[in-house]
Formats: structure tokens, C-alpha cells, sequence
């Protein structure tokens, strides 16, 4: 029998027009951020492309807060708010560990807003309540014989 406790499943979405920056050239872009209430602890990020498949990433919650207010992430994510002035209300997103990697810039505040229900949704420190883990049980007893 399942004795976690039981949440209200609560999913939000946030579309929105970022760009694409190639050698100083800023090329428009849709894309959607997803948050799961299921998953809390992951953000889905799909990238609309005119002509092309959707493709989507997985990016931590809390790897995009801390990319609010400095540099966070290493390997194939990071992201860091931008430099210099009047450049405070952006945040950049590097997606790829090496050259040629893609780059995006995306408006900082409403990112922030965004997260910030999330986080009412989900407190930090919460999530793990929310896991299944059984799930994770069931890989650990298949991969050990148990």
C-alpha cells in the first residue's frame, strides 16, 4: 500500500519568444517551458522551430533559479544572467558542453515570475515528497536481483 501522502497534480506552462544569438545576430525563436508537479525537481523546455521537429531539453528548477542571479550549471547547461548596462532584464542560456553550442537570451523578469509559481506550487525542499519512489525501487531491485 502507498502511504505517501497525495497532492493535487498541477501542471504550468509558459510560452514565449526568446532569440537565438549567432555571431551578434539575434534570430527569433518560440519556445515553452513546462513544470510538472509529478516531477518537480526537472523543467522541460521545447524549442519550436519553423520547419523542423520541436525539440525539447530537460533543465533543473533550481539550476534556472540560480541562473537568475549568477553564472550556474556546468557541462551541456548553463545559464548566467547578462552583463553590462541595460542588459540587467535578460538572462542567457547556453545549451551544448562545446562549440558549436546554441545560445539564447531570454527576459529575465518574466522567467523569474514563471519560477515563482512553480515554487508556490512545489516549496523548495519538498519535492522529494512528491517522488515515486517505488519506481525507483523497482530499478534498484531489477538491476541488483533483489
Amino acid at each position: 500500500m502507498d502511504h505517501r501522502p497525495r497532492f493535487p497534480e498541477q501542471e504550468l506552462t509558459w510560452t514565449t519568444g526568446i532569440h537565438q544569438v549567432r555571431t551578434r545576430l539575434r534570430f527569433p525563436l518560440r519556445a515553452t517551458f513546462h513544470w510538472s508537479a509529478r516531477s518537480p525537481l526537472a523543467v522541460g523546455l521545447t524549442f519550436h522551430q519553423v520547419g523542423a521537429d520541436d525539440v525539447t531539453w530537460v533543465i533543473g528548477r533550481d539550476l534556472l533559479a540560480r541562473g537568475l542571479r549568477t553564472l550556474a550549471g556546468t557541462g551541456e547547461v548553463r545559464i548566467r544572467p547578462t552583463a553590462g548596462p541595460g542588459r540587467t532584464a535578460q538572462v542567457l542560456l547556453r545549451l551544448g558542453a562545446a562549440p558549436p553550442y546554441a545560445l539564447f537570451v531570454l527576459d529575465r523578469a518574466q522567467l523569474a515570475s514563471w519560477l515563482e509559481k512553480t515554487w508556490a506550487a512545489v516549496p523548495a525542499g519538498t519535492e522529494a515528497e512528491r517522488l515515486d519512489w517505488a519506481f525507483f525501487e523497482g530499478l534498484l531491485a531489477d538491476r541488483w536481483g533483489a
